[in-house]
C-alpha cells in the first residue's frame, strides 16, 4: 500500500463528517483517441496530448467486430464502431460493453467504412449493394433516413463535417469532394490528378490550423496537408497503407498503417517519425472526452501526483487553477477531498 493510500483511508474516517457540506463539483477532462484494430477485434485508446497508449483493450468483442474501422463518440456517451466485413454499426457505453447494433446489412451499410455525427445523426460511407458509391443518413435508433450524398462518388472512405460543408473522400477515383450540409454537391475540394497526386485517400481530419490532412493509401502513400480551400501545402512521406491520421496537442501528427501507430513532425525534412504500438492492424482516428472526477494533471489516472499537485497548490488562489476542482477560487481541503475520493479512478 502507498503511504498516501494509507494516509488517505485515515483522512477520509477523520473527515467523513464534513461530506455533507461539500460541494463535489470538480471535474477534469481527458481527451482520448479511439482507434480500431482490424485483426484484433477490439478498439484502443490512445493519449490525444502525445499519443501514448491508454488502454489495448477498451472495447473487445470477437462475437461481433470482425473489421472494425471507424470508432466514434455518438454524443450520449456511447461509442459508435463500424464494422466493415460484417457490415454493420455497433454502439458500446464508455465502459466498453455492448449497447445495441445500430445498422447492419439490411439497412444498408454494406461494406461500411468511415462514420461521422452530425447535429445527432449518423452519417455512414457505403460500398457495396443497394447503396453502394454514397453516404447514407441514420438516426441513433436504428432507422435509415435516406442517402445523403451519392453522384460524383466511386467507393467513398470518409466524410468529414466543417462548419459550412462536409469533404468525402473518393477511394478509386482519388479525388475528395465536397458537400453542403443539406447535400448539395459544392465541386471538388481536392483533384488528385492536378493537386498533390493523393490516391486512394481514406481517412480525412484538420490540424489545429484549419488545414486539412488526408491519409493516402496508395502510392505515393503518406499523409497528405492541404489548406482550407484545397491547395496543396505539404506531402509527409511516412510509409505505405496509410488509413487514418489526428494532430496531437504537442503539435505531432499521429498517424497508422497496417500493423503501426505512430506520430512525425510536420515537416517533410525532417519527420523524426515514433512508432507507438504495433500490435494490431489499425485504421482510423478518432477523439472522445472522457471526465475524470479528481484527476488534476489530466493524465486520466487519479493517483498521488494527483495529490500532490494539490497540496503543493495548497492555499494558492485565483481563476482557472488547475488544482481548484470545484471552481470556488482556492484550493483546499474541499479539492483533496475530491482527489481522495476517486483516488484510483482510471488507473
Amino acid at each position: 500500500m502507498h503511504l498516501w493510500q494509507l494516509w488517505r483511508a485515515r483522512f477520509i474516517i477523520a473527515t467523513a463528517t464534513l461530506l455533507t457540506a461539500i460541494p463535489f463539483a470538480g471535474a477534469d477532462s481527458r481527451v482520448l483517441l479511439l482507434i480500431p484494430d482490424w485483426t484484433g477485434d477490439r478498439v484502443c485508446l490512445f493519449n490525444a496530448a502525445d499519443g501514448a497508449l491508454v488502454d489495448a483493450n477498451f472495447i473487445v468483442d470477437p462475437s461481433r467486430l470482425n473489421s472494425p474501422k471507424n470508432a466514434i463518440f455518438s454524443g450520449r456517451n456511447t461509442v459508435l464502431v463500424s464494422d466493415q466485413v460484417n457490415d454493420a454499426i455497433h454502439e458500446y457505453d464508455l465502459n466498453g460493453t455492448f449497447v445495441g447494433t445500430i445498422a447492419n446489412q439490411a439497412s444498408g451499410t454494406d461494406n461500411v467504412r468511415g462514420i461521422a455525427m452530425h447535429q445527432g445523426q449518423l452519417y455512414a460511407t457505403i460500398g457495396d449493394n443497394i447503396y453502394a458509391n454514397s453516404v447514407q443518413k441514420y438516426d441513433l435508433n436504428g432507422s435509415r433516413i435516406g442517402t445523403f450524398v451519392a453522384s460524383p462518388l466511386n467507393s467513398p472512405f470518409d466524410i468529414y463535417f466543417r462548419e459550412d460543408d462536409a469533404l468525402v473522400s473518393n477511394f478509386a477515383s482519388h479525388h475528395i469532394e465536397r458537400f453542403s450540409h443539406g447535400g448539395a454537391y459544392l465541386g471538388r475540394f481536392v483533384d488528385a490528378t492536378a493537386v498533390g497526386s493523393i490516391r486512394a485517400p481514406q481517412q480525412i481530419t484538420r490540424r489545429s490550423n484549419g488545414n486539412i490532412l488526408v491519409a493516402g493509401f496508395s502510392q505515393p502513400a503518406g499523409v497528405f496537408e492541404y489548406d482550407s480551400n484545397g491547395n496543396f501545402v505539404a506531402y509527409y512521406n511516412v510509409g505505405t497503407g496509410v488509413r487514418g491520421v489526428y494532430e496531437l496537442r504537442n503539435g505531432r501528427i499521429l498517424f497508422t498503417a497496417n500493423q503501426l501507430v505512430a506520430t512525425f513532425l510536420p515537416d517533410p525534412n525532417n519527420l523524426q517519425i515514433q512508432t507507438i504500438y504495433t500490435q494490431g492492424n489499425f485504421h482510423y482516428v478518432d477523439s472522445i472526452t472522457i471526465i475524470v472526477e479528481g484527476d488534476v494533471n489530466g493524465d486520466g489516472c487519479v493517483n498521488d501526483a494527483d495529490i500532490l499537485m494539490i497540496l503543493f497548490a495548497f492555499g494558492d488562489s485565483g481563476v482557472g487553477l488547475d488544482e481548484d476542482l470545484n471552481d470556488d477560487g482556492v484550493v483546499n481541503d474541499q479539492d483533496l477531498l475530491i482527489v481522495l475520493f476517486n483516488f484510483g479512478v482510471g488507473c
